[in-house]
């Protein structure tokens, strides 16, 4: 269904499984066109089985661009980083910035160090996460939205809150021009588990989709791929859209992030 993804790991993060190469080649079997490396960004404070040591940094630039020149005729392979909105990591975020293809906002913790978002029970939680969000677009730090409902992982229950960041979101992507994700990640990787108001995935989350929906906002599917074998497959992917069956979302396929890169690197500060 789709040819191109730019949210790839490696096992460098310490979650994820398999040789870098074997990504490219597994992409390449299942007919991928464009494949984007986006690991997570590295800290100066190590953070084991969550994301590469500052060490691997340069081992992991040169091995994708190695494979991009490797595999040239067969696919074409972008290296970026996923990263999260810390003004107090501001310098090293920059440095990512202008270094690599492209980058793209996976918001995991409400401050550096802090509580991660897979814990956020609270509607002022809820705000602040969305305050990271219009922070990195304000600045231009992202050319997307990493499963923008990654915080209802815990959350109760859709509510008024619930229903006003959605909104708040959807605003956001507009105003900067920032595509959201569709995440076929660890969210739909789980069944599905009962909360307050009923049963669904921890994400993706219908309520968000359909604010996005009916605002237009601009959507990307990205597999959050953490194992090569997933690119042969296509049951995360079916389970994420029948969350957002009968939406009318307006989905860009092949979207050449790089070049939208390119231009929002002009206004990042």
């Amino acid at each position: 269904m789709i040819q191109t993804n730019w949210h790839t790991h490696t096992k460098r993060c310490g979650h994820a499984k398999g040789e870098d190469h074997e990504y490219v080649e597994a992409a390449i079997q299942a007919g991928f066109k464009t494949l984007g490396f986006s690991d997570h960004v590295p800290y100066p404070i190590p953070e084991e089985h969550v994301r590469m040591d500052y060490f691997e940094y340069e081992g992991y630039i040169s091995s994708i661009r190695s494979l991009k020149q490797k595999y040239k005729d067969q696919i074409d392979i972008y290296v970026g980083m996923e990263v999260e909105c810390f003004l107090d990591q501001w310098e090293t975020l920059s440095f990512f910035r202008k270094e690599l293809d492209y980058l793209i906002l996976g918001q995991h913790n409400l401050a550096y160090h802090g509580k991660d978002i897979y814990n956020v029970e609270t509607p002022e939680e809820l705000l602040r996460y969305c305050e990271l969000i219009e922070t990195a677009c304000q600045h231009a730090l992202c050319d997307y939205i990493c499963h923008p409902d990654v915080c209802m992982w815990s959350y109760p229950q859709i509510d008024g809150t619930v229903k006003e960041i959605a909104n708040r979101i959807a605003d956001i992507s507009l105003r900067y021009n920032m595509p959201v994700e569709l995440n076929c990640g660890s969210g739909v990787r789980y069944p599905m588990k009962e909360y307050e108001d009923g049963f669904r995935y921890a994400y993706p989350t219908r309520a968000f989709f359909e604010v996005f929906a009916e605002k237009k906002c601009p959507v990307v599917i990205g597999l959050d791929i953490h194992d090569p074998k997933l690119f042969l497959t296509d049951d995360l992917l079916n389970r994420a859209l029948s969350v957002v069956e009968g939406l009318d979302l307006n989905f860009l396929y092949d979207y050449d992030l790089v070049s939208a890169a390119k231009e929002r690197k002009k206004l990042f500060y």
